[in-house]
């Protein structure tokens, strides 16, 4: 609790506290990129969101007994109790009103694909744009792929501009701990005592006075103004902020001669040198913990470029994304599959989010650093077999010191490794991930599926990288002088995105754990990273091969 010196007006420049959290918010869920993009919200509003919360309503005791059992986490239970009825029942009725234009547009889109792939057997389609309902016009092309099957290509541009989901943005301010914080998919962020909730577009610039707070201080009075906090209000609002100056874990900004890498946790890293800062999927804690992590507030105040891997929840994150933007110079991107369903465009979704300056690249292309160069890699598995090309892999090259960062890679063919190390040359540090036994194909994707999927099927498409052999195969081709296993999603602060807490015997940690003694044992020394971790790379002489 404030004093009653800063309740009543004292210390009137403040921080916002390291533990409030600041929750995009799509129909009251919470925004992942595929809540954020249009047509893939439609979908998921009307085949996973709101059959979802009827089902809680309509037999809350089962959603009660699976949602505290903890074998249960992470599925389509809502963590909820029975004094929250009334609310959902409340945003189901909300979410049927105000998304009633994006309900129907999913309705037609799915009726559209059964029809076409019921008749479309290899016949000119342009009989059926006449026919095509209102939702779809103007916003689909019909077309086979060179196997003579019917497919549909949505105009995502156009359904953006559209501004289809102004209507339903939100962000919720809370004093919640992240050990509180429900799983993302399965349950909604109700308003309850002690929290802000705020009707208001991902791209406000508000967000970013606000964001900013958390390293330099402000004005009370004039951020609540901002916000339009009424004077009877300003007391709860208060209980956001703090006298105290963030805490830090060193000096954020770095000016050395070697090159610093720094690990916050999950899959961001982070790069710098005296000129340069990059860093890889943004998703940091904001609060301390009993463990030596880095913070928010351990960011540099400017990072030159953000390098975002893939959408998937862990990788793109909208909250941190939001907070960091106007610390970001420069965004790096994959190209995705333009107009496939499953593949929302990555640079879309950060122009929704405020951001201008993107880069997207296919793979090979180069973005040249002072000292250095970011080069896009192609990279296969964890999208459950699915046609999604927003998905890259990445070298970077810093002071002579070559970093390859492989994501969650499955390893499954070696000999791609062999051909990209003849164009990447030695690598000094390799970054893996090792889920290698991921969630199967529908629990990320069902809403967008066109047809079920049967179990058998189901279970064989999963979203997983590498296990020991397959990541050792990698490890073969690239020879990298220094192993990195990243990406377990094991940090307290990942576990309501991501739905998993491992056992000690379970498969990723057994797989990963061997894979880091087989590599020690071999003479390349390695280590599976959790938390944090800061380690100096003297500068070397560029290598001709590769940069």
């Amino acid at each position: 609790m404030l004093s009653a010196q800063e309740n009543h007006g004292g210390g009137d420049q403040v921080y916002l506290r390291p533990e409030v959290k600041m929750e995009p918010l799509i129909c009251g869920w919470y925004a992942w990129s595929h809540l954020i993009a249009p047509a893939q919200l439609a979908l998921h509003i009307t085949y996973r969101i709101l059959p979802l919360m009827q089902s809680f309503v309509a037999n809350p005791a089962v959603h009660i007994a699976a949602s505290s059992d903890p074998k249960m986490y992470g599925g389509p239970f809502m963590s909820l109790g029975e004094q929250d009825i009334a609310q959902v029942k409340q945003l189901i009725e909300r979410t049927k009103l105000d998304c009633a234009s994006l309900i129907q547009f999913a309705q037609d889109l799915k009726a559209l694909d059964a029809m076409l792939q019921d008749k479309a057997t290899g016949y000119s389609l342009n009989e059926y744009y006449a026919s095509l309902p209102p939702s779809l016009q103007g916003l689909v092309e019909l077309l086979y792929d060179i196997n003579h099957r019917p497919n549909i290509r949505l105009f995502e541009g156009l359904m953006y501009a559209d501004r289809m989901t102004d209507a339903v943005q939100e962000m919720r301010i809370s004093l919640e701990r992240d050990a509180d914080r429900h799983f993302f998919m399965s349950t909604p962020r109700l308003a309850q005592k002690g929290t802000l909730i705020k009707k208001m577009r991902f791209d406000d610039p508000r967000l970013d006075r606000l964001a900013a707070m958390r390293v330099q201080a402000a004005s009370f009075r004039d951020i609540a103004s901002a916000f339009d906090i009424a004077e009877a209000d300003l007391p709860d609002f208060r209980e956001f902020f703090t006298s105290a100056a963030p805490r830090r874990n060193g000096e954020a900004g770095y000016g050395g001669e070697q090159v610093r890498m720094r690990y916050f946790g999950h899959a961001c890293v982070l790069f710098q040198t005296a000129d340069t800062a990059v860093l890889f999927d943004p998703f940091v804690s904001t609060e301390h913990g009993p463990d030596q992590r880095y913070t928010i507030a351990d960011l540099p105040d400017f990072i030159d470029y953000v390098v975002l891997t893939h959408s998937h929840q862990d990788h793109f994150n909208a909250e941190m994304l939001i907070q960091l933007r106007s610390r970001i110079g420069r965004i790096i991107v994959p190209t995705s599959n333009s107009g496939n369903i499953a593949d929302p465009a990555i640079k879309q979704t950060l122009l929704e989010l405020g951001f201008e300056r993107i880069d997207v690249l296919d793979a090979f292309d180069e973005v040249a650093l002072p000292e250095g160069k970011i080069v896009s890699l192609p990279f296969t598995g964890e999208h459950a077999d699915l046609s999604i090309y927003s998905k890259q892999a990445i070298a970077l090259t810093l002071k002579g010191n070559k970093f390859m960062f492989l994501i969650d890679s499955d390893g499954r063919d070696a000999v791609l490794y062999r051909r990209l190390m003849r164009l990447i040359g030695p690598v000094d540090a390799l970054f893996i991930g090792m889920e290698c036994h991921g969630a199967p194909l529908t629990w990320l994707y069902e809403p967008l599926l066109g047809k079920p999927v049967n179990r058998r099927n189901n279970e064989s498409r999963r979203l997983s990288g590498a296990d020991c052999a397959r990541a050792q195969n990698i490890l073969d081709e690239v020879k990298a002088a220094r192993v990195f296993v990243y990406a377990m999603g094991q940090e307290p602060w990942m576990k309501f995105i991501m739905g998993l807490e491992y056992e000690p015997d379970s498969i990723q940690l057994v797989e990963s754990t061997r894979f880091v003694e087989q590599c020690n044992s071999q003479g390349t020394p390695a280590e599976r990273l959790y938390c944090s971790k800061e380690v100096l790379f003297p500068p070397k002489a560029a290598a001709r091969h590769g940069g």
